[in-house]
């Protein structure tokens, strides 16, 4: 065998990356045929041995000395003295130790600022942080031009480190497990550019300005990806990660098309998964996350299927509003507008199913691309299906608008004649304490008054009586809305026991709603407890008024009002305060907003529009109608409405006992307690119209206009009261 062609052959075939096992045979190899054809040349002469010499030097193959062999990360590398090299070969050997490098693997030429063995105990997150340096000895122009895409080398070896954990890792997610393919197709074009280049080195094609011109634009790319790879890892969720490379992709600037389609593609690809547990739930209903990735949680247990049917005492208001749960750190941020919609979407389909309501499902694909809105409007059209056939369920079979206007009829008491029947029904038991009332007997007085009525629902209005007044009612509220928004779990009552009160049946009397399912997903006990605690304060005021009425009708009963012009003017006081109180709530707040619920509710497409609408008004209806500070306002009309309660006792009680001076000094008692007391309710309300809210600093100036004709100011209130 010629030994020339075996060095050469041998030549083509080392490698830049050779383990020291290796490397030690191949040398024991290249020594064992030069002692062989030292030995043929000695033989052949003196005059051969000079060929041979030059034989040598012409394969190009360095000589044994002028090798230096290097430990880089545990290999062993051979390499050449570059001061003794020519330009051309060092841009030879410049190039293929940086197509290497940008894969990885080490060199002697190219070295990071740290020791190389100290690669392998740092963080992929700190790899991308390291700086590569080329040695002293390349030519300048060389080391200038190769200096611009040495951080390629860190940001590959942190992309290259995140796919080959993740593919490892038997927990690491679907969504990383995503990302790190996506980012390895990728990578498929970079692998390509190195083959090519390669190839062009091989075939004396390449050059460096050539090969700094190809690589270049991967420098921004690699740098992406590797910022994608370091915020991927850690204690992340699924959703966190998809927020992440959603932000990457906004970060990027328009100018660069190709990155920010890389980056989009990365995206649609990372995000597809998370995407079908989306349209599943939105379209079928179904919620199937295995590891816990979405952001809606279903609290029935595992074994429980959406689609079968619940008990009928089970199935209400409040087991829907707990059997699904948010839990925003798995929402993605490019879901969070449209987070509503993909929850009550899946959540009504489950509820029409529980109604026995068929319908045709959608069949979309739905896929999150950022570049287009075409995933919003998969969205909507699969929210808006359920939430409007559960309407149309709700109006057509169930009668909800007809319901809705029983609310006002009952609880505002604006059914003609109802609550002055009532009241004249119940007025014999309605002035005793609570604890001698029959709740049975004030039902079955209750149903005598709506026996006329044409309400096909009349029989689901039902009568109760409260353990507290409405103040204390009120304040339970309050501490249960202040839980709610503190996430505490205890009652208000155990942590606030209420008072024993002596309560009268014309203060305890209230009013509930018996709304079966599905009608109690709208109407439900919350909602009407609300509603109660206004019905309870007109109910007090309508008997107030019934009383001082009575004081005019009954001139038998009420000698009293004509031996004095005093008592007559303090009675029709008395009554326009209470007749005033009632239209505040009434006609200046119930009345305008129940008309546009009324407009809603005949106009609205979704089911969410009638609920909202619904809250909302009665939720302004309780606020604004008894004031921002509801308990201190509610506990001073009550007690306006004693103060009237008993001077309307003293009138019936004093027929011939008094003369008509002892009336008068009485007269001007209880003037002088009605005028304390409205006085110092017109200053409760002229401190609340003081608050920023406009729909409250507007309440209270109207009730204050009603009331300032009724009490008898002082010049210092009067400025005060104008002022506002």
């Amino acid at each position: 065998m010629n030994p020339d062609k075996a060095e050469s052959d041998f030549a083509n075939k080392v490698r830049f990356h050779l383990s020291k096992d290796e490397l030690e045979r191949q040398m024991r190899r290249i020594h064992d045929r030069d002692d062989s054809v030292d030995g043929k040349n000695r033989s052949a002469g003196s005059g051969s041995s000079g060929h041979s010499r030059i034989t040598n030097s012409s394969t190009g193959l360095p000589r044994q000395e002028s090798w230096i062999f290097e430990s880089v990360g545990g290999y062993f590398l051979a390499n050449e003295d570059l001061a003794r090299m020519s330009v051309p070969r060092q841009e030879q050997l410049l190039m293929r130790d940086l197509i290497y490098s940008f894969s990885g693997v080490p060199s002697a030429y190219v070295k990071p600022d740290i020791q190389i063995d100290q690669i392998s105990e740092m963080s992929s997150v700190d790899i991308a942080k390291v700086r590569f340096r080329l040695d002293e000895a390349f030519n300048g122009a060389f080391r200038a031009l190769a200096n611009e895409v040495l951080p390629m080398i860190g940001y590959y070896i942190s992309v290259q480190s995140y796919i080959e954990e993740t593919n490892m890792s038997p927990n690491c997610g679907r969504t990383r497990l995503a990302l790190a393919s996506a980012l390895g197709n990728q990578l498929q074009d970079y692998y390509d550019l190195q083959a090519k280049l390669e190839t062009d080195l091989q075939e004396k094609k390449l050059n460096l300005k050539e090969l700094v011109r190809q690589v270049r634009p991967w420098l921004p790319i690699l740098k992406s990806f590797s910022s994608m790879a370091c915020s991927a890892r850690g204690n992340l969720t699924s959703a966190q990660v998809l927020t992440l490379l959603d932000q990457t992709y906004r970060d990027q600037k328009d100018t660069d098309v190709d990155l920010k389609e890389r980056v989009s593609q990365v995206l649609a690809s990372v995000s597809r998964t998370y995407m079908k547990i989306v349209q599943l739930w939105m379209q079928k209903g179904v919620l199937f996350d295995t590891q816990h990735e979405f952001f809606v949680e279903d609290t029935e247990p595992s074994t429980s299927m959406s689609s079968t049917l619940l008990a009928p005492e089970k199935c209400c208001h409040a087991y829907w509003a707990e059997r699904y749960r948010l839990m925003p750190d798995r929402l993605p941020g490019f879901l969070l507008s449209l987070a509503n919609d993909v929850f009550l979407a899946g959540k009504y389909l489950n509820i029409l199913r529980q109604c026995n309501v068929s319908m045709k499902l959608l069949q979309l694909p739905l896929a999150y691309n950022p570049s287009d809105l075409e995933h919003e409007e998969i969205i909507k059209t699969s929210y808006e299906l359920p939430a409007q056939k559960l309407l149309q369920v709700l109006a057509e079979e169930h009668n909800l608008p007809l319901h809705i206007r029983n609310l006002k009829s009952y609880f505002l008491l604006q059914e003609e004649g109802f609550s002055e029947t009532l009241l004249y029904k119940c007025q014999e038991y309605l002035k005793y304490n609570v604890d001698r009332l029959i709740p049975e007997k004030l039902q079955t007085l209750l149903t005598e008054t709506l026996q006329k009525s044409k309400d096909f629902f009349k029989d689901m209005l039902r009568c109760q009586l409260k353990d507290c007044d409405v103040a204390t009612q009120l304040e339970r509220h309050h501490k249960a809305q202040r839980a709610e928004e503190e996430q505490e779990k205890e009652s208000s009552s155990e942590e606030d026991p209420p008072e024993v009160l002596n309560l009268y049946g014309y203060e305890a009397l209230a009013f509930r709603y018996e709304a079966k399912w599905p009608l109690s997903f709208v109407l439900y006990p919350e909602l009407l407890n609300q509603l109660q605690m206004l019905q309870r304060v007109l109910l007090f005021l309508h008997y107030v008024k019934h009383h001082l009425t009575v004081l005019w009708r009954s001139p038998s009963e009420g000698t009293g009002l004509k031996l004095t012009n005093q008592s007559a003017k303090l009675r029709h006081r008395m009554l326009m305060c209470m007749l005033s109180l009632e239209h505040h709530i009434t006609q200046d707040i119930a009345e305008p907003r129940w008309q546009s619920l009324t407009l809603t509710v005949d106009k609205a497409k979704s089911i969410d529009e009638v609920v909202n609408k619904l809250e909302t008004t009665v939720e302004e209806c309780l606020r604004l109608g008894l004031l921002p500070c509801a308990n201190t306002f509610v506990k001073s009309l009550f007690t306006l409405g004693h103060v009237c309660l008993n001077f309307c006792d003293f009138v019936e009680s004093s027929m011939g006992e008094r003369s008509t001076k002892e009336l008068e000094q009485d007269m001007c008692e209880y003037e002088k307690e009605f005028n304390s007391f409205l006085a110092s309710i017109l200053e409760l309300v002229s401190q609340l119209a003081k608050t920023k809210d406009f729909g409250e600093r507007d309440s209270c100036k109207r009730l204050l206009k009603r009331l300032e004709e009724f009490v008898k100011l002082s010049e210092v209130d009067k400025d005060h009261a104008s002022n506002i």
